[in-house]
């Protein structure tokens, strides 16, 4: 009787072995797999024409929108910060802001997610406050290069992020990189209230911390300043987030 139910728990932790075996198989295969995705979103990008003339009267979008949108529906613009391994489409899910998280930019399961933005967003970055979020992903990829601005080299060397439309190209000068609270920007705070933004700003900017950078003496305005705010997980402290803050400086329409 002890000999069968020796056997019987062998079994049972055999194949308790099997199921984990096949569950890490089927994830590892899920994060190659939403990894190369990103490779092939790229052949629909010329990267020598992302990083253009700021001060050009119009551009030629660089970005071919109808091949990412026969991908997915969702992706409606093209981030790029030079120099920083960023570069990826930015999705939308017009009813779930959580369906992003573990998905890939084409909507497949990934648990490396992608580049996204809430609808409590426009698509067309109208919004004073525009936030996009991505993983800190051990890998580097996603939005982990963001925690590299915490060095102040590193701040003072990349001074630009590029949002592409299918009609316009934006140009953000990054004004602020430092650690954040876990809450949630854009439901904490209206800023479509001058009181909100104000007091926002009065928080996060130039506040002593090692993690921390700002572009000298800037003073944003409700009335005419638009800022994009990237955000990931702070390095070492999933409980606090990592942002980078840009304010926009030019909108190019396309040629």
């Amino acid at each position: 009787m002890s000999k069968k139910r020796n056997r019987t728990i062998l079994i049972i932790i055999a194949i308790a072995a099997l199921a984990v075996i096949a569950w890490c198989g089927v994830y590892l295969w899920q994060y190659w797999q939403g990894g190369q995705l990103d490779e092939l979103l790229r052949r629909n990008v010329e990267t020598n024409a992302l990083e253009g003339d700021i001060s050009a009267e119009t551009v030629e979008i660089p970005v071919d929108f109808e091949a990412l949108k026969a991908v997915n529906e969702d992706i409606y613009a093209w981030l790029y910060v030079p120099g920083m391994d960023i570069s990826y489409p930015v999705v939308q899910h017009p009813s779930d802001n959580n369906y992003y998280i573990r998905r890939s930019s084409d909507g497949s399961s990934y648990s490396g997610g992608c580049i996204y933005s809430e609808n409590y967003n426009s698509k067309d970055f109208s919004d004073r406050m525009t936030v996009l979020y991505g993983h800190n992903l051990r890998s580097g990829k996603m939005f982990a290069p963001l925690n590299d601005f915490s060095d102040v080299r590193v701040f003072d060397s990349h001074r630009y992020i590029y949002v592409y439309l299918p009609d316009r190209e934006l140009v953000y000068e990054i004004i602020a990189a430092c650690p954040y609270s876990y809450e949630h920007i854009l439901t904490n705070r209206d800023f479509n209230n001058r009181d909100d933004y104000d007091k926002f700003f009065d928080e996060v900017m130039y506040k002593t911390n090692l993690s921390a950078n700002y572009l000298d003496d800037v003073k944003l305005s409700y009335d005419s300043d638009r800022v994009l705010t990237l955000s990931t997980c702070l390095r070492g402290n999933n409980q606090q987030r990592y942002i980078v803050m840009g304010r926009l400086i030019a909108e190019i329409p396309a040629a």
